[in-house]
């Protein structure tokens, strides 16, 4: 991974510079239609354009735009599967490295068009909207106690409050794959999000759903290089999700699960590797590839050498781990809207949820 741009920030600390412009990039692909990891399903094409070449999937590939999501299945006298009806778990990973400036405020402007989006296309929408701790152990805003006496005005200007928030971290706010409800540092939302259950996310029925996504999703940029796939599979394991657990109850077994992973740098802190994630995460669904939708924003190989942006010039491990699901979908950190790329997964949970045959009670 390199980058073409130099940030002046605190390391893992809080302020920063003007953050670097977006250059157009390569164009969001997606790809759908074939299982590449170990396990096995359905045909699940839906029309969408194969982008597998290059990504350690197997197969044949071609690359290109989302486009038309496919009509339903001509009828055979089957019955319609009965779909997710309205039921999806949003899981997200969003990188708090200090590069991420720019990136916070592309995802933050989209997202809650994006669950506007999905829920307009579904009916009777029950969701579980969370954002996890990606790179665990310590709260971000520890970085800024350390230059509240040296330096209190960096942090104050993000709105943080230096020998106050500090005293309110939870064990669970320290847990790596745990709902972010108090995002501290730079950049963050410096505040607790007063949700609806009292959840560490978001249900439906949250009576101010714009500001409850911007709570959990404004993690702001103090943390650390963070293992995003070791997180994801944190996530979505029996014990967090357990009663008692910081996630219980978010991870339905007759929800659809939609996993979306934002970073501008490579994978490179994770133990695990995307064949180990991918298994966790199939299993984590019974078995069934088809029950997840796999979305990431991830930096795409450089197509211009004077863009200043982030670009991928190594193992892309993000897209290898997307590229297993049978409904993927990834966009570029470069491009000058994410609504786009949300928009295009919005129709593809809504295929998605179409075909699902949820796991018997």
């Amino acid at each position: 991974m390199r980058k073409q741009f130099l940030i002046t920030l605190f390391a893992t600390a809080c302020g920063g510079t003007a953050p670097p412009g977006f250059s157009t990039g390569p164009g969001i692909t997606s790809a759908s239609g074939s299982t590449s990891g170990s396990s096995t399903g359905g045909d699940t094409s839906t029309g969408v354009a194969d982008d597998s070449a290059g990504s350690g999937s197997t197969g044949s590939s071609s690359t290109g735009v989302l486009r038309d999501v496919g009509a339903p299945p001509v009828d055979m006298g089957l019955p319609a599967p009965p779909g997710c009806q309205g039921k999806v778990d949003l899981l997200f990973l969003i990188s708090r490295l200090h590069t991420m400036v720019t990136e916070q405020e592309q995802l933050l402007a989209s997202f809650s068009g994006f669950v506007d989006t999905v829920q307009t296309s579904l009916e009777d929408f029950d969701v579980h909207i969370m954002v996890a701790n990606p790179d665990g152990v310590k709260w971000p805003g520890w970085n800024c106690e350390t230059y509240c006496n040296e330096d209190p005005q960096s942090c104050a200007e993000w709105g943080y409050k230096c020998n106050d928030l500090a005293y309110d971290v939870t064990a669970c706010d320290e847990t790596l794959a745990a709902g972010l409800i108090f995002n501290g540092g730079g950049g963050a939302a410096n505040r607790h999000c007063e949700l609806l259950g009292g959840n560490r996310y978001i249900i439906s029925g949250e009576p101010n759903m714009d500001d409850a996504i911007e709570c959990i999703a404004k993690v702001g940029w103090s943390g650390g290089d963070p293992p995003m796939g070791d997180a994801l599979i944190a996530a979505l394991g029996p014990k967090i999700n357990a009663e008692g657990g910081c996630n219980a109850g978010f991870l339905r077994d007759d929800a659809l699960l939609v996993i979306v992973l934002i970073s501008d740098t490579e994978d490179s802190k994770s133990v695990s590797k995307p064949q180990q994630q991918y298994e966790a995460v199939v299993a984590a669904k019974g078995g069934d590839p088809n029950a997840i939708v796999a979305l990431a924003v991830t930096p795409q190989p450089m197509t211009d050498p004077d863009q200043t942006c982030t670009y991928n010039d190594g193992d892309a491990l993000v897209r290898h781990l997307i590229n297993m699901f049978p409904y993927h979908h990834e966009g570029d950190t470069c491009a000058p809207s994410y609504a786009p790329f949300l928009d295009e997964a919005a129709d593809l949970i809504e295929v998605a949820c179409a075909g699902y045959v949820p796991i018997p009670g």
